[in-house]
């Protein structure tokens, strides 16, 4: 008889993602010491387990564990059901092992029987038949998975060449390990429904697909639902909220602009656009905080944020690409299932009296990135006050945010936004607990966490431009474990900390923290925990950015013998001279770099333009925009450097006459074609070019 395959791939691992770990670690505990059943296999498949103190387990074929009928009566997956997936798992291995030996001895039927309880590789879940999807998924969770894949949709598929621990598909609002291949009842979303949902659908229909292909990648973004049409799209809305910022600029205050963006969110939400509303929002708060004279506000923003709507709206109505870059239909929130979360750093922004800390989660199960945001105040302002108020902070009943930044949070009833940011449930004290975390990564593997930094430029080669990806909040987050540390030093003319990583191929990343008046000891505690006195480290993890093809993190946290967050760092004994005793050293110049200084120059003069708007533009702006017109055409930038010379003299028009002269696309135009430049300045960097 064939053994069964969907439980042969059942690991401890799988099966804690189908439970809990604590529930796994008791299972293998009194399996171990000799609470075993007796098994049975059916000649239909069905696996009949009786245990010494009369506990009955019956596991038909294609049933996801949290179907199985067990007569103790839990209302979740019990001990019991995880105790007859590992003996089951493990008498079928002690077979393999006796038959083997039976063979060595010259028995060959010993050795031919054998076969049959060889655990087979998974297949592809791409293998798995519509019936087997029928059989195992409710008939309407696959005519709503139905619909979302004819709506189009962007799954990326990882296979275990990739680094996962089974084949994997992350949907846009989930994740599902295929931890036994086309066995679907092995199957494990982090949705609250666990298994058995449209998510696996979607995932077996994603590796379908790319097995059809024969596409070789370990890891790739496949587009369901792509028919080869073109989103028709008036583009009239959104420009319309460009030319407004244009005539009066964000420094005469959001009034001006707020008919026009009023109307724009409102063609977004007709249209179910997702991103497009996330980036309104985002316009939104930029012009706030200039009105609210806030220190977050940067000019560059605004023009960061024009270049990502011209980029979306050009790109989201390529034939198959609406969903993944407008962000249609994507589900507003998804209840998730229970939650382990490591927490891998936090990081605080100041504005005035007000914080806002994020806090970077990994489901410790499927991998996947969630931000945690938390608003708070600090009264007095003092530093003292600050360390305080942060101390009693609580983000939901029983869950301190200082405890979190360093610890792991037990979660249920949670919710996740399309961005990937979280929703804790607040109702209940049951609901979530902070546990301590051990300090190590090594869990995680890509596209989390990396110990390559050409494997990191690989995937930036992939993804060159975030501009058009769905919208993430943990969008440039990642771990990385290096090989060595160079000693790290510290610029006192940029107040900022850099030490060198190096991978085992001895290829460099640049760390660099800056000095910040809010986080007065986060230099001190990050120097303190490089110099190693609290033990090698073994993992750092922040935002990455390029420059050039310098891979540049930014730290949120060090693991070592203990989790430091710079950010949650206080005065202490160990750590008051660590940044004294560092030597001097000098960051890099990269305006040294004639083609950076040009598309610097660049982004100033647009950044300028959209502060002041055409009613209060400064005299010297044409002269600052022919100097950049010589810096582009100097570094052979001649498509910028006209683009530019068009806008310059479309602007100085619409000043003498006196009137609007729909500069919107030029500008929007302009803003995306410097930041194609700037992705691929990276990439060319990384290849080694000049």
């Amino acid at each position: 008889m064939n053994p069964r395959q969907d439980l042969l791939h059942l690991s401890p691992e799988a099966l804690a993602q189908a439970a809990n770990a604590g529930v796994v670690k008791r299972a293998v505990r009194e399996l171990q010491g000799g609470y075993r059943p007796q098994l049975a296999l059916g000649a239909d498949g069905t696996l009949e387990a009786t245990f010494s103190d009369g506990i009955n387990t019956v596991w038909p074929a294609a049933t996801p564990i949290g179907q199985v009928r067990c007569s103790c009566g839990a209302a979740t997956v019990c001990r019991h059901r995880i105790i007859v997936a590992l003996a089951y798992r493990e008498k079928l291995q002690q077979e393999v092992r006796d038959a083997a030996q039976a063979g060595d001895s010259g028995d060959s039927s010993g050795g031919a029987s054998a076969g049959s309880a060889q655990p087979a590789l998974a297949a592809s879940p791409g293998q798995a038949s519509d019936d087997m999807l029928a059989r195992v998924i409710p008939a309407a969770l696959l005519a709503k998975a139905a619909l979302a894949r004819d709506a189009g949709i962007s799954i990326t598929i990882r296979r275990t060449a990739s680094g996962e621990p089974c084949d994997t598909a992350r949907l846009p609002s989930a994740t599902v390990r295929f931890w036994a291949g086309a066995a679907l009842e092995a199957a494990r979303c982090d949705c609250i429904a666990a298994a058995a949902c449209e998510h696996v659908a979607l995932g077996v229909w994603a590796f379908r697909q790319a097995d059809r292909e024969e596409a070789t990648q370990s890891a790739q973004v496949v587009r369901l639902g792509s028919d080869g049409t073109r989103l028709v799209l008036d583009t009239a809305p959104w420009q319309a909220l460009v030319e407004a910022l244009l005539l009066h600029g964000v420094s005469a205050g959001a009034a001006p602009i707020a008919q026009a963006l009023s109307h724009a969110l409102d063609a977004s939400r007709a249209l179910n656009a997702t991103w497009l509303v996330y980036l309104l929002q985002d316009f939104e708060h930029w012009c706030g905080a200039w009105s609210t004279r806030s220190a977050t506000y940067q000019p560059a923003d605004g023009l960061a944020l024009v270049a990502e709507l011209a980029l979306r709206l050009h790109a989201g109505v390529l034939p198959g690409n609406a969903r993944a870059v407008l962000g249609l239909a994507e589900p507003g929130e998804t209840e998730l299932d229970r939650l382990r979360l490591v927490c891998l750093g936090a990081r605080t922004v100041r504005d005035g009296p007000n914080r806002r800390t994020r806090l970077l989660l990994a489901d410790t199960d499927t991998g996947t990135a969630l931000v945690l945001n938390h608003e708070w105040k600090v009264a007095d302002g003092t530093t003292a006050d600050e360390i305080s108020t942060r101390a009693s902070e609580r983000l939901a009943p029983g869950v301190l945010l200082e405890a979190l930044s360093r610890g792991q949070l037990l979660a249920r009833q949670a919710r996740r936004l399309p961005d990937g940011s979280l929703k804790l449930a607040k109702s209940r004290s049951s609901h979530n607990s902070v546990l301590p975390q051990v300090p190590d990564w090594m869990q995680f593997g890509a596209p989390l966490r990396y110990d390559s930094v050409r494997a990191l430029a690989t995937a930036q080669q992939a993804q060159p431009t975030a501009q058009i990806l769905p919208r993430h909040a943990a969008q440039r987050f990642v771990v990385f474990t290096p090989a060595r540390i160079e000693t790290p030093s510290y610029d006192p003319h940029a107040q900022a900390l850099m030490a060198v990583l190096h991978d085992a191929d001895d290829q460099p990343m640049l760390l660099k923290r800056s000095f910040e008046s809010h986080n007065r000891h986060a230099l001190a505690a990050l120097a303190d925990a490089l110099s190693g006195k609290q033990g090698p480290v073994s993992h750092l993890a922040g935002l990455l950015h390029w420059s050039g093809g310098l891979p540049v993190i930014e730290p949120w946290a060090v693991a070592a013998s203990s989790i430091v967050v710079p950010d949650f760092a206080a005065a202490s004994i160990q750590n008051s001279d660590a940044l004294a005793r560092l030597p001097l050293g000098f960051l890099p110049d990269q305006a040294s770099d004639p083609v950076v200084e040009a598309l610097a120059s660049l982004r100033d003069v647009l950044a300028t333009l959209l502060h002041h708007g055409l009613m209060q533009l400064p005299a010297s702006w044409s002269t600052d925009c022919n100097q950049t017109i010589r810096q582009l055409t100097a570094q052979s930038l001649f498509a910028l450097a006209d683009a530019l010379k068009t806008l310059l003299g479309a602007t100085l028009t619409a000043q003498a006459m006196h009137k609007d002269a729909c500069l919107a696309p030029a500008l929007m135009r302009m803003a995306a074609l410097a930041q194609l430049h700037e992705d691929a300045r990276v990439v060319v960097g990384l290849h080694g070019g000049g």
